[in-house]
């Protein structure tokens, strides 16, 4: 008889869960049993397993093998337990010393042939394995160069089962495979990620007004809503956001890569993702797609836009159960997943940049097209944003069609790159002024709007007088809610950023109250 036990992890949303894979092989009737709440998956790995170790000359013998997932009210699921099943099940039936695994995490998809592929996840494992204390983590060579940079703990990035085997087996093997992971992370990051190829700003012609919001937005970390017929530039000055945000602060960077890599997207593989996300999903996805769920439990858009652009385009052709999904992550910027196993966390902090027509034909309004809807269908129509969803969003503007003098005007215009450096400025113009405003509860955080400091409406410390009384003025005259108060007085805060200027004077106040359209129009 023989036991062996080996460090295996279970997902759990964007976390990874530590799991002992316990083997256990005696005489009697040849067989693998896996208990221990496995997936499908999981349930399938024995026959990859089997067929893995038999191409590399260590077949199984004829012994009735059972192998413990614990604890057993975790559920296992995906192929990612193939690797440590098949080394505690090999140490078990004495192929490699059972306590030269005891202190091994690993992770991997074993194929036929016996090929270790990679698994979602990596970087939230490497946490994980970071944390318990592992003495060597193995892993698909794939995904060495993510999880070196989040991890100072030896791994292992190996291509095989073979190698894997020779890895536990022979302290040299294993040094080689470690220093093979060095040697591809160092060349990774001296090479780099490719520069992404970001639109300009100074591609778009007119529009100087969303323009001006664009560099709002991208300063302070608001939601924005543009209304406008179809082809006036809407999706263009989308697209041109993440070009103005400050790149990502190496924290910053793990947070997304681990929603990535939990997502199973395949990018993660080349390294730490740098650049800002931007997500543009259809209006035809689903409430799980959108915010995540569904039986395995995946980030949904809005969480792989995490430190990001979330754009939604056709914003009233999205189910109205997505939409009223989002109120939590645009208020909260997190995912709450309730399921009867657990409530499970998904970040969500990003920038909502959402698009619409006036109308359903979408030239209501327009100097050249007339519109064909009735007053009940563009009634109807609008009503599909919900009060409560519209409340939640910064700043609401018009993106009125380009002219033909504006396409004819060849005056120069501003790149990405200038109002960028106006945006990093105001950050840390930011910066400054918290740490002298509270020293001991300054956050280094960007792209977040500024709270009321004991969540009271009039207990903003900075706003002048006149700025406060131009705030009370247009919340009596019903054009700000409560929730629009605090929302405007954030925007206008950071408009004053922009300019450097430590008191919000009523100009500022100003500015935010005309990016936010007057709720009069919804009735219209």
């Amino acid at each position: 008889m023989g036991f062996a036990t080996v460090w295996g992890f279970a997902l759990a949303g964007v976390e990874a869960v530590p799991v002992r894979v316990e083997a256990h092989a005696r005489n009697g009737l040849p067989g693998v049993t896996i208990v221990g709440l496995p997936g499908a998956a999981v349930r399938e790995a024995r026959e990859r397993i089997r067929s893995g170790a038999a191409n590399i000359g260590l077949a199984l013998p004829s012994k009735r093998i059972t192998i413990n997932l614990s604890p057993g009210d975790v559920p296992k699921d995906g192929p990612g337990f193939d690797l440590p099943v098949a080394l505690a099940t090999l140490a078990a039936c004495g192929h490699l010393p059972a306590e030269a695994v005891q202190r091994v995490g690993a992770v991997g998809e074993v194929s036929l042939d016996g090929l270790v592929r990679p698994t979602r996840g990596l970087v939230a494992v490497a946490e994980a394995a970071d944390r318990l204390g592992v003495g060597l983590l193995l892993i698909s060579a794939a995904g060495v160069n993510a999880v070196g940079e989040v991890t100072s703990m030896p791994v292992a990035g190996v291509r095989s089962l073979a190698e894997a085997v020779a890895v536990i087996r022979d302290s040299r093997a294993r040094e080689r495979v470690i220093a093979r992971g060095l040697r591809w992370a160092r060349m990774r990051r001296t090479d780099g990620h490719e520069k992404a190829d970001l639109p300009d700003l100074a591609e778009v012609v007119g529009h100087q007004h969303a323009k001006r919001a664009l560099e709002i937005v991208a300063a302070g970390g608001h939601h924005l809503l543009m209304i406008g017929p179809p082809g006036a530039g809407k999706t263009m000055l989308a697209r041109r956001l993440p070009g103005l945000l400050p790149p990502l602060s190496k924290a910053e960077s793990i947070e997304v890569t681990r929603i990535w890599s939990a997502a199973g997207l395949g990018a993660v593989h080349d390294g730490l993702i740098n650049t800002r996300p931007f997500r543009a999903p259809h209006h035809t996805a689903s409430r799980s797609a959108l915010v995540g769920g569904g039986l395995t439990l995946r980030p949904g858009e809005v969480c792989l836009a995490h430190k990001g652009v979330l754009f939604l385009d056709e914003l009233p052709e999205f189910s109205r159960d997505c939409l009223e999904a989002l109120r939590e992550p645009l208020a909260e910027g997190r995912v709450v997943i309730s399921r009867k196993n657990g409530s499970f966390n998904f970040p969500a902090a990003c920038t909502l940049v959402a698009a619409m027509n006036p109308c359903p034909c979408g030239y209501l309004g327009h100097p050249k097209q007339a519109c064909r809807c009735t007053a009940s269908q563009v009634q109807a129509y609008r009503s599909k944003v919900s009060g409560p969803l519209l409340d939640r969003i910064d700043a609401v503007i018009e993106v009125p069609p380009v002219t033909i003098g504006e396409i004819s005007d060849v005056e120069e215009v501003e790149s990405s790159a200038v109002v960028r450096e106006r945006v990093m400025a105001a950050l840390a113009f930011r910066s400054e002024r918290r740490e002298a405003e509270a020293p001991s509860s300054c956050s280094k955080t960007v792209l977040q709007h500024e709270p009321p400091s004991r969540g009271l409406l009039g207990d903003f410390p900075w706003l002048t007088s006149a700025a406060r009384d131009l705030l009370r003025s247009a919340m009596a005259s019903g054009a700000l809610s409560g929730r629009g108060y605090v929302k405007t007085v954030a925007v206008a805060r950071t408009i004053a950023d922009l300019d450097q200027e430590w008191e919000v004077a009523p100009a500022h106040v100003a500015e935010a109250l005309s990016l936010r359209l007057d709720r009069r129009w919804w009735e219209l």
